[in-house]
């Protein structure tokens, strides 16, 4: 790999830009800033100023890591271990994410998470289907693309190509520095999460005293039916049905009574038979009580009369 000892330059292709092109600049630009290095990007479709180029993206026609070279265009292209194909993003990204992140756990987590749905898109896979009973909802999460591609310039509004790349790459370094410090963040619950679960001896209702990011570690252990934990507030506790998928609220395991559902107050204390209770959610896959112990008894309650 190319060993920088002046202002690295990095090249890309010239016209429309793309998420994968925009991400993988933006990786780099974060990455060289971290070790106090320069940039200069350049958008060209010249073969006389790829060759000039420290590192060249989306083109080139050469997938090239050791040399920064990151192009997947060529037939037969790059592919993960999973058979996903690489764009530029992702290629950039197996070379710097673990670099920029200091983790690899945190690394493989981000090319999960926005990677692999940018290099998809660009390589003309579908990543989501619309839902028909929704008129035809789509997932926004998973339109990143659509959201770097809506920074190229509109001629009617004398918009410059140029400044509008700048402002895509300024907006993908923001997404990415969240991606890590959320990343981050997941991980270090997540190993919490399991500690917890681990010493509770995989109960089926997890009683957590701090507010964490517990649903990845619940969704890996199938023993759990209700989550119990503080709300940020401090007044109030939750209590939250495991779900086999993050993505899938159908994959719930249990939920509330039925007769709990859409109420709140002294309607659900009655109903429930629970002083401390304060509220459900119309479908009963969340509620919350005033007291731990209010919320305990919610889920106890619901596993007893077979909401499982």
């Amino acid at each position: 790999m190319n060993f920088f000892r002046k202002k690295i330059v990095v090249v890309t292709h010239s016209g429309d830009f793309h998420a994968d092109d925009v991400f993988a600049c933006a990786a780099i630009s974060l990455w060289a800033n971290k070790n106090k290095r320069g940039v200069k990007i350049i958008r060209s479709r010249d073969a006389d100023v790829w060759a000039k180029a420290d590192i060249l993206i989306d083109v080139g026609d050469i997938c090239d890591l050791e040399r920064n070279k990151f192009d997947h265009h060529q037939k037969n292209g790059p592919k993960r271990e999973n058979g996903a194909p690489y764009a530029s993003f992702g290629l950039v990204w197996k070379i710097y994410g673990e670099k920029l992140c200091e983790s690899l756990d945190v690394s493989l987590r981000i090319d999960k998470n926005l990677a692999l749905p940018v290099d998809a898109r660009d390589n003309g896979i579908n990543i989501s289907q619309p839902v028909v009973q929704t008129g035809g909802l789509k997932v926004y999460d998973h339109r990143t693309s659509n959201m770097i591609s809506n920074f190229n310039a509109v001629e009617s509004e004398g918009e410059d190509q140029g400044k509008q790349f700048l402002k895509a790459i300024k907006f993908a370094e923001e997404i990415l520095k969240r991606e890590i410090i959320q990343s981050v963040h997941l991980e270090e619950d997540m190993k919490k999460t399991e500690k917890v679960i681990f010493e509770q001896n995989e109960p089926g209702i997890l009683i957590l005293d701090e507010r964490i990011e517990w649903y990845e570690a619940v969704s890996r252990n199938k023993k759990i039916k209700f989550v119990v934990y503080p709300q940020k507030n401090g007044t109030h506790w939750s209590v939250q049905c495991g779900r086999d998928d993050l993505e899938d609220y159908n994959s719930d395991r249990a939920n509330l009574p039925a007769s709990w559902h859409g109420l709140r107050g002294e309607e659900l204390i009655k109903v429930s038979g629970i002083k401390d209770a304060s509220f459900c959610t119309n479908v009963g896959w969340f509620g919350t009580a005033r007291s731990k112990e209010g919320a305990i008894a919610m889920a106890e309650k619901s596993l007893q009369n077979g909401q499982n």
